[in-house]
């Protein structure tokens, strides 16, 4: 519906009721929480990523909820989405004229679908990458690694046409509020914009509903990324012989960091241990081997399994992988001659969770002190 768009503030009714502002600007800082934690932060802020995305998905299924049976104005069925009005209303910006609408304009309420619908496949996406990389979601238990690393780059498709959408939805916002003079964002904030005599404002009941329907909601989505944590994924606890022998030098390694033919060929060359005499007795030597036979990268669906584990290096070393490297690039040399470090190889100083060869990355707390 078309208006006059000129009165007063003051003098208009509220037609944006207050569950859908509130949804907005929540849904504004958790974009903001995810876009900085995926795309400026390191690693180890990838848990507070995961929970930005699960305040959106709380607040998408508000808004769908909302969008049904909240007030008109906030109802998908109010958006004037017909071609002709959309085609007209295009027509009308390039001349330099815009009609004022009470709900959205045509290129307002595209706009909107479109957001929604990207913002419903990047969470989606991001739940399975949750899942598969890093065993964590609500889809841990039904998606693998590698599925989690293929839909990792549509994700980050999504993402970036997110931004581009965001970025198109604000010159719009801007356009209309400054060279218009439309009442878009101040209505984002106070709800008032200009309402024709024979409709409505948004009543009470809307209000109060609506704003319990969107706590619940969101609360319902926060316990549940609270209680639905990680797969019970197989660990393969470390032997005592293993870590008492291995642990004397090193951190004794998962065995899910290399393949059976590596492990084989380093237990069989104890004598010349990276230029140490590592040699065991025979039945130490023989119990060790079979362990670490028995649990290689092979028997394991982690990220460090796939990317270190099953990648065979000359040397043996996990640290000259393209990924272990990769991983570690924003490091300089320094840090790991810090004492709370000591070596490239200690990876239980910032890897919490390194002797169960998850190493997610929600699980890396570097030592204070310890510089990129």
């Amino acid at each position: 519906m078309a208006t006059n768009d000129t009165s007063e503030p003051n003098s208009n009714p509220v037609i944006w009721d207050l569950p859908l502002r509130l949804f907005h600007w929540a849904m504004v800082t958790a974009v903001l929480v995810a876009s900085v934690t995926g795309y400026l932060l390191p690693d180890w802020w990838l848990n507070i990523h995961a929970y930005a995305g699960y305040v959106l998905s709380g607040l998408l299924l508000f808004r769908l909820l909302w969008g049904i049976v909240g007030s008109k104005y906030s109802r998908f069925g109010s958006f004037p989405l017909k071609s002709a009005e959309s085609k007209t209303h295009l027509l009308d910006l390039l001349r330099g004229r815009s009609k004022a609408y009470a709900g959205h304009n045509p290129v307002g309420a595209w706009m909107i679908v479109l957001l929604l619908a990207t913002l419903t496949a990047l969470i989606f996406t991001g739940f399975i990458v949750w899942g598969g990389q890093e065993n964590s979601g609500p889809f841990s238990a039904v998606v693998g690694y590698r599925l989690g690393e293929f839909t990792e780059e549509i994700h980050e498709f999504f993402a970036g046409l997110l931004m581009a959408l965001i970025g198109i939805h604000l010159v719009g916002v801007l356009v209309e509020t400054v060279f218009f003079k439309h009442r878009v964002l101040p209505a984002m904030i106070d709800g008032r914009k200009p309402l024709s005599p024979d409709e409505k404002p948004v009543t009470l009941w809307h209000n109060l509903i609506g704003t319990l329907v969107l706590a619940s909601t969101v609360v319902g989505i926060i316990y549940l990324a609270v209680t639905v944590g990680e797969t019970q994924a197989k660990t393969a606890p470390l032997p005592a012989s293993y870590k008492q022998e291995c642990g004397d030098c090193h951190s004794p390694y998962h065995p899910s960091l290399r393949t059976q033919a590596s492990w084989r060929t380093i237990m069989e060359n104890l004598g010349d241990h990276y230029g140490e005499d590592a040699s065991l007795n025979p039945q130490k030597t023989e119990l060790i081997a079979s362990y670490l036979k028995d649990n290689d990268a092979e028997k394991f669906d982690t990220e460090a399994a796939h990317k270190i584990g099953r990648v065979g290096t000359s040397s043996h070393r996990m640290t000259d992988t393209r990924f272990w490297q990769k991983k570690h690039d924003d490091f300089k040399p320094q840090a790991f001659k810090h004492k709370a470090v000591g070596s490239k190889v200690n990876c239980n100083a910032c890897h919490k969770d390194a002797e169960t060869g998850r190493f997610d990355d929600a699980r890396i707390d570097v030592p204070k002190g310890v510089k990129s």
